[in-house]
């Protein structure tokens, strides 16, 4: 078993370290996707803000959008659209969230107005959320628990129809903040699962009191595969 990270080596250290609190197999990660072809699950991480000429009638960047890499981001969903049509488990944290919400026809806000609230400011901060019941992570959590948070872009609901295959929208969202911004998605019928928030920097030694553990979004990740 196999899981691949969608990223650069030096960029996804504590990827690599939560995982392996899960005893993940093994653990592979590149950008290539004749490499991808022998994971058996894909991580999108977290990173700069998406190329806006990505986002619905590619609008001009907003003034605060930071460390955009178009390479980075069209590689990135290209092997996103491959673990798509192999039906293969997928987690996307923060902008692989957003990479997810815009693979399937999404919308995009380049910079909340609640921003300040989200933001990373030397640090993640936090902030409360609600899940929806029968969602996984109501299983996991309860109705309402603390995340870290370390963004200032968020995606747009409800979304379009499919941009890759025709049909309704296949994602729902099952967490919010408090101010309405979607934390956590989830797709139909096929094992992708988004969030906006950080678990691999909640367990381990990132482990804080004062929040969820993280540590049980990359179990349950590990459970998809089995």
């Amino acid at each position: 078993m196999t899981i691949g990270i969608a990223g650069l080596p030096e960029l996804t250290q504590n990827y690599r370290k939560a995982a392996c609190l899960v005893q993940t197999p093994t653990l592979d990660v590149s950008l290539l996707p004749e490499r991808a072809k022998n994971w058996d699950a894909l991580i999108l991480p977290g990173g700069g803000d998406i190329d806006p000429a990505l986002l619905p009638g590619a609008p001009p960047a907003d003034p605060h959008c930071h460390d955009i890499d178009p390479e980075l981001d069209r590689r990135q969903l290209a092997l996103l659209d491959l673990f798509v049509q192999r039906q293969k488990p997928v987690l996307g944290i923060c902008k692989g969230m957003q990479l997810i919400h815009l693979y399937f026809g999404g919308g995009l806000c380049q910079h909340l107005p609640t921003a300040d609230t989200h933001r990373y400011l030397k640090y993640d901060q936090l902030h409360s959320t609600h899940a929806e019941k029968d969602s996984f992570l109501f299983e996991l959590y309860g109705s309402n628990f603390t995340v870290n948070s370390a963004h200032h872009q968020g995606i747009l609901t409800p979304g379009r129809q499919c941009s890759f295959r025709p049909g309704i929208f296949p994602l729902s969202v099952i967490q919010y903040a408090a101010d309405g911004v979607p934390e956590g998605i989830v797709h139909h019928t096929l094992p992708i699962t988004g969030l906006q928030w950080h678990p691999e920097r909640l367990c381990g030694r990132f482990a804080r009191q004062d929040a969820v553990d993280g540590g049980k979004i990359f179990r349950h990740f590990l459970s998809l595969i089995r």
